[in-house]
């Protein structure tokens, strides 16, 4: 044990489930002297059914060390080594006066060593009520449950009710010493109020009762005190500040799993507080800092499965290592110890290997929202993750937004965070859109409930790209802002999501009678932070349409993707078909790959599509192209047809219509009907007619041009009979040869009947 002040020798403290905290890989050894401490969550084997358990050791004359561990019901437990074996050797006798409380057995005991001299300081309660005392038994024999002397009488009985929400339950004691050498009680409290008071002796509580933890204020109001609840301290010292840790919610219920209990953390500079969150919310003003709920055991912890709801916290400090004890619901509840590791002066625990709790300084994340609705606790009892993951868009304009979208299938930077450690217990996340100069940040810093979440350039001084994040069990975190004081939240009706991200009420006391079973109690605000292993493919290129520019489709360019590795740094990606080549009319998919040092493969895709929306060149002449003289006989006209396709190279031409401005027959006494003949899809016999009251014949022939990709054109050649010629044209008009091309190549299809108006 470390030595306090004064020359005692300090054994450990009593702690409650902690921050947001992270773990370290397990190890360690039957001989706790001859190799590394153990770190992480340590493997246990032996006797471990233990409720508030308190450890601590006794080192014989001869350098050898025992570790004990006593807990609820007075039992007391033994082992070589921080892992064990643990073997239950008795429990320590029930004192005369504790029968005036209850005839139950002791609760919650808290052990310290001074001199030569162990203190067990213990709760007596009847469970629901506040008909509450906290005892002390004494030994020099640790080992020998007969050994321990009750001191014989109640050093602190419950206090009064107090409608203002301090009433104080006398049980969950333990003691700390101060750096000036005096010794402090803290206890409480179920119903409310965690308190601390000076010890005039290790049996003499004097002086001014303070309140150090209240879950209801203003700020967080709380409706129902019942189902808010609030117990299990424990205070601690490293370096320049007092931890003081305690539990949120439900213990001890009849089915473990119907358990919430959770570990906050509050810290101060006087033993006596104020204690304040990380967002420097008081303790005793519903502040605290979740660092452990409700969590897996790592590959290789023994015993396997989830821990669910940690409570009954004890500080054991060894080798300048501190470990916190505790228990879980295994759905039993079940002896636990793990390492604490720091983020400057914040405590966590860290568990490595890609898991949701590895918070690696620089590495790549997903955030996907948790599963579940509000309104139907079993959904969250084991809550999992959706397929809804925190999007960064960017609209070009200059001003990058956060929404919720579905998760991609590929690892693209709109939906990928690199975590960035920050000073004293924040992160800031970086977005990999565009040139990555973005970070998640709240819009302001009002702490109004709906503010709106965005990305804005990081700043190393913007205090609103700062966040900690929350253990709210089962792999997930609530991200909180610092300064504005807001979670991440996806905007909500009763729970039930919807797209937009949002600054949210942090929601730590709302619990009812009917949602206990809620192992994290509000979804839209809870964020599984998925690692990414390998690299991320940023600035994918949009899917694009673009025209055909020959028959082969057209040749694109494009930038290729880049991509960011958390280890190798920034890596080529290779795309095929590449920038320049020809794509073929039709979607094309583009594949981007990329494969860092360690083999990790990421893809993207887009598709390039070729369309031919550009319509065939058609154009059309007549020879001759004016009739002369006006004598009702049929002319003989050729029709030449010129048509080009940029894509096809054999267009399909049809005779669209041939058309008269005047009518067939009825003009004149000697007019002739049937003025348009046609005998094949280029040649007509067209008569030289026209009324004498007109202005002349205008004949006009029609034809469509149509691609294999059904773009179709018209162009049409007029011929006339004019009313009047002069000498020049009359000759011209004699005269006028066939001088069109060869049309042999044309396809034509079946030509429509003309329409003679």
């Amino acid at each position: 044990m470390e030595k306090a002040k004064g020359g005692m020798m300090r054994a450990i403290v009593r702690l409650v489930p902690v921050l947001c905290v992270l773990l370290i890989a397990p190890v360690w050894s039957d001989v706790a002297s001859a190799q590394a401490p153990p770190q992480g969550q340590i493997p246990l084997t032996g006797s471990l059914g233990a409720h508030d358990p308190t450890l601590f050791k006794e080192v014989d004359s001869s350098g050898v060390t025992t570790y004990y561990v006593a807990a609820t019901n007075g039992t007391l437990r033994r082992a070589p080594a921080l892992g064990g074996p643990w073997t239950n050797i008795g429990s320590v006798s029930k004192a005369a006066w504790t029968f005036e409380v209850s005839p139950g057995a002791l609760w919650a005991p808290h052990v310290v060593k001074v001199g030569d001299t162990f203190y067990m300081y213990y709760a007596q309660s009847n469970f629901g009520t506040n008909n509450s005392g906290i005892g002390v038994k004494t030994t020099q024999t640790p080992g020998i449950p007969s050994s321990w002397v009750d001191y014989g009488q109640a050093i602190i009985r419950s206090g009064a009710y107090d409608p203002n929400g301090a009433t104080h339950n006398a049980i969950d004691p333990a003691v700390y010493q101060d750096d000036a050498g005096q010794w402090w009680i803290v206890w409480g409290s179920h119903f409310d109020g965690i308190m601390i008071q000076r010890l005039q002796d290790m049996f003499t509580p004097v002086g001014e009762i303070t309140m150090l933890a209240h879950r209801g204020s203003e700020q967080f109001p709380v409706t129902n005190p019942n189902f808010n609840r609030l117990e299990g301290p424990v205070i601690f010292k490293r370096n320049d500040y007092y931890y003081l840790i305690t539990a949120w919610d439900w213990c001890c219920r009849a089915n473990g799993n119907d358990n919430t209990y959770k570990v906050v953390v509050g810290r101060s500079e006087q033993i006596n507080g104020p204690y304040v969150d990380k967002n420097g919310i008081p303790l005793a003003e519903g502040g605290g800092s979740i660092i452990l709920n409700s969590r897996t055991a790592l590959p290789g912890v023994t015993p396997t499965g989830l821990y669910r709801a940690p409570g009954g916290v004890d500080v054991f400090i060894e080798n300048g290592i501190y470990y916190i004890v505790y228990h879980a619901y295994r759905p039993g509840t079940t002896l636990a110890i793990r390492s604490v590791d720091w983020h400057d002066d914040w405590p966590y625990f860290n568990e490595p290997g890609g898991g949701p709790y590895d918070l690696r300084d620089g590495a790549y994340y997903r955030l996907i929202n948790q599963d579940g609705i509000i309104t139907n606790p079993n959904s969250l009892q084991n809550p999992v993750a959706s397929n809804r993951c925190l999007t960064a868009t960017d609209d070009g304009g200059g001003s990058p937004n956060v929404i919720q979208t579905m998760c991609s299938t590929s690892t693209v930077g709109e939906q990928v965070w690199q975590l960035e450690r920050k000073f004293d217990g924040f992160y800031r996340l970086r977005s990999l859109i565009g040139d990555q100069s973005h970070c998640l940040a709240m819009a302001d810093t009002s702490g109004t409930i709906g503010t709106n979440v965005l990305v804005t350039l990081c700043q190393e001084t913007e205090t609103l790209q700062e966040w900690y994040f929350d253990d709210t069990g089962h792999g997930f975190h609530r991200p909180v802002v610092k300064q504005a004081n807001l979670a991440l939240e996806v905007e909500n009706v009763n729970g039930v999501v919807a797209t937009n991200v949002v600054g949210g009420y942090r929601r730590d006391g709302d619990h009812q009678a009917g949602n206990l079973t809620q192992a994290a109690k509000w979804p839209p605000q809870q964020w599984r932070l998925s690692m990414v292993n390998g690299p991320v493919i940023v600035n994918t290129p949009a899917s694009q349409i673009v025209e055909a520019t020959g028959p082969d489709g057209a040749a694109v360019a494009y930038t290729p993707p880049t991509a960011l590795d958390a280890a190798d740094g920034p890596l080529p990606v290779a795309c095929t078909p590449s920038s320049g080549s020809t794509f073929p009319l039709g979607q094309t998919l583009v594949t981007c790959s990329v494969t860092d040092s360690d083999g990790n493969t990421t893809s993207t895709f887009f598709t390039v599509t070729v369309v031919d929306t550009t319509p065939p060149v058609l154009s059309v002449s007549a020879t001759p192209h004016t009739l002369w003289p006006p004598n009702h006989k049929l002319v003989t006209v050729n029709l030449h047809v010129d048509v080009t396709d940029i894509v096809d190279p054999s267009p399909v031409v049809a005779l669209h219509s041939a058309t008269s401005n005047e009518p067939d027959s009825g003009l004149d006494d000697d007019d002739i009907p049937t003025d348009i003949a046609i005998a094949d899809d280029l040649t007509f016999q067209l008569r030289a007619e026209r009324s004498d009251q007109g202005n002349g014949r205008v004949y006009t022939i029609t034809y469509e041009a149509t691609d294999a990709s059904g773009n179709s054109t018209t162009a049409a050649a007029t011929v006339t009979v004019p009313h009047n010629l002069g000498a020049d044209s009359v000759g011209a008009a004699l005269t006028e040869k066939d001088t069109g091309g060869d049309e042999s190549s044309l396809q034509f299809h079946s030509y429509l009947p003309f329409v003679q108006q």
